[in-house]
C-alpha cells in the first residue's frame, strides 16, 4: 500500500508543490533537512526524490529498515547533528505540508532566546497552532483559516542538549506541554496543512476554523508563503 503508484503519486506532487517549495524559499537557509525513508523504497522514486532535493543545500537522505516510529527518527535527527553544537533544535514536518518562509528564522531567534531563559539543560518545545488547512476536494479545493488549541505537528520543534538523542517525535505533539516547556505562537500564519484521503491522521481543527474565499486568500497567502491562491487552488 505505501508504495502502490498511485499514492506515491499524490505524495510526489505534495511535496513538490507545497513542502519543498516551503524548504527551499526560507529566509533563513541554514538548515539541515533529513528525509527518512525506508530501504524497500522503490529505486526509481529515490531517483526522483534524489532529484527533487539536488536544489536544497544541506538536504540528505537516510534510508533504515523497519522500526519502531521513535527508534527510526532518532537515527534520523542523528545523522543531522553537528558535531560543535552544544544544542540541537529538530522539527517535524510531513511530506504533504507546508511552513512559512521565515519559519526557521524564527525558530532559531525564539530557541536562542529560550535558552537564555530556561537555562542549557532543560529541553522544551516552540510551534505555531495558527495556520490554514488546505483541503483538496474534487470540485474545487476549500481554504481554512484556523487556530488550534493546542500546538499543531507541523513544524513543531524541540531543543535539547545535543547527544541526548531526545526529540520531537518522542511525545505526541498535542500533549508536548505535558512534559516540556513550550512556547506557541497564536498569531504568525505558521503552516499549510493538506487534507485529503491520505491523511494518517484526523484533519479536523481542534479550535477555531474559518473557510475563506479564494479572493481573500490573494494577499494573505503570498504575505508569508511561497504560493499565490491560485496555484494552492489547484494543488
Amino acid at each position: 500500500m505505501l508504495y502502490a503508484p498511485e499514492r506515491l503519486k499524490l505524495r510526489f506532487h505534495l511535496f513538490s508543490q507545497l513542502t519543498l517549495p516551503s524548504l527551499l524559499a526560507q529566509t533563513d537557509p541554514e538548515f539541515t533537512t533529513v528525509v527518512l525513508i525506508g530501504k524497500s523504497f522503490p529505486d526509481a522514486a529515490r531517483q526522483r526524490l534524489t532529484m527533487l532535493l539536488a536544489p536544497l543545500q544541506g538536504a540528505k537522505i537516510v534510508a533504515l529498515p523497519p522500526l519502531p516510529h521513535y527508534y527510526a527518527t532518532r537515527r534520523a535527527f542523528a545523522s543531522a547533528t553537528q558535531g560543535r553544537a552544544t544544542h540541537l533544535t529538530g522539527f517535524r514536518l510531513d511530506d504533504d505540508d507546508a511552513i512559512d518562509r521565515d519559519h526557521i528564522a524564527r525558530m532559531r531567534q525564539r530557541s536562542e532566546g529560550l535558552l537564555r531563559l530556561l537555562g542549557p539543560d532543560r529541553p522544551f518545545v516552540t510551534g505555531s497552532n495558527r495556520g490554514y488547512f488546505l483541503e483538496r476536494r474534487p470540485d474545487d479545493n476549500r481554504l481554512v483559516r484556523v487556530v488550534e488549541k493546542a500546538p499543531l505537528g507541523i513544524g513543531l520543534a524541540l531543543t535539547a542538549p545535543a547527544g541526548t538523542g531526545e526529540n520531537i517525535f518522542r511525545r505526541n505533539h498535542r500533549i508536548a506541554p505535558q512534559f516540556y516547556n513550550t512556547f506557541t505562537d497564536a498569531e504568525t500564519p505558521a503552516f499549510i496543512r493538506s487534507v485529503h484521503a491520505d491523511n494518517d491522521s484526523d484533519a479536523h481543527a481542534s479550535g477555531l476554523a474559518e473557510p475563506i474565499g479564494w479572493d481573500e486568500a490573494n494577499q494573505l497567502i503570498e504575505r508569508d508563503f511561497p504560493f499565490t491562491a491560485d496555484a494552492l487552488r489547484r494543488v
